[in-house]
């Protein structure tokens, strides 16, 4: 007779297959440790949390929303700091980029272990904003809490190569993006995920030195492992494919980046709506190539 899985043994087994790289997967068994509990619990908060960032991580925001949201409510101690910080995430995704700030705030006033994780959040809510001076801070902040060769420090470093980016210091960044792809490489291996967007933010700062050729293959790297573990309309889709079109249409290669900045679009405009910043930056590009 099979002995039921408990509620953290269903918990357990969603966070092995998320820190896998397999979000899709994460979803039944984190549904279904929700079902075991009572709705109104503060341990109810904690499975939305994850049920929050394995949305987030589908591209899924509104359901990612709708879970942060109810962690909000329920959570009580140290959980309240892990719910502020998936609410914190959805709202800079949708360009909310004050109310992201804030939730960031409160959490770190909280916080004792989670505050280099949320600096690094709250990083890159400045950085989207475009307060780069802040986000550096914020960055940096990171950095001396966790030590820059730590895994940890990868996520750092992949933000701060995509500072670099953002104020178009592209020999600057790349050092940064390949320390980060180096970390997590050793701590994931090379067909995680969270690598291939390591790769693909080392392929834009490349694309920034028109070394197009290397930017190519990184990119079509990064596609060849998000087609094997994201749905096809997942956000790293449309990003990829808008930073590989503008690649394509730097070489001439127009009818290939159309296609390419189309499918980004189409991606962009379904999960942050037609005024989003993010949307608006491929709607230019397309434009560019008419």
């Amino acid at each position: 007779m099979r002995v039921p899985l408990t509620t953290a043994d269903l918990l357990r087994a969603a966070r092995r297959l998320f820190d896998e790289g397999r979000p899709a997967e994460a979803l039944r068994p984190a549904s279904a440790a929700l079902a075991t509990v009572d709705g109104d619990s503060p341990r109810a908060a904690i499975i939305h949390v994850a049920l929050s960032e394995i949305h987030e991580r589908l591209s899924r925001y509104d359901d990612a929303e709708r879970h942060a949201r109810e962690a909000v409510r329920l959570a009580t101690g140290r959980s309240r700091i892990h719910a502020l910080a998936a609410l914190a995430v959805v709202e800079r995704v949708r360009g909310h980029y004050d109310r992201a700030e804030e939730r960031y705030r409160e959490a770190l006033g909280l916080a004792t272990d989670e505050k280099a994780a949320l600096l690094c959040g709250l990083g890159v809510v400045y950085k989207d904003a475009r307060r780069h001076d802040d986000a550096e801070t914020a960055y940096r902040q990171a950095l001396d809490l966790i030590g820059p060769d730590e895994p940890a420090a990868a996520s750092v470093w992949h933000n701060l190569g995509g500072l670099d980016h953002a104020r178009g210091r592209y020999a600057e960044g790349e050092p940064h993006a390949r320390r980060s792809v180096a970390l997590r490489e050793r701590a994931l291996g090379p067909d995680h995920p969270t690598v291939a967007a390591d790769r693909a933010a080392l392929a834009s700062l490349l694309a920034g030195q028109r070394r197009f050729d290397e930017a190519t293959t990184l990119y079509e790297q990064a596609l060849d492992v998000f087609e094997r573990v994201y749905p096809p309309d997942h956000y790293d889709f449309a990003v990829t494919y808008n930073d590989l079109g503008v690649v394509l249409a730097a070489q001439g290669r127009t009818a290939r980046a159309r296609d390419l900045y189309e499918k980004a679009l189409a991606i962009k405009r379904r999960l942050l709506g037609p005024d989003h910043p993010d949307t608006a930056r491929t709607v230019r590009n397309l434009a560019a190539l008419r």
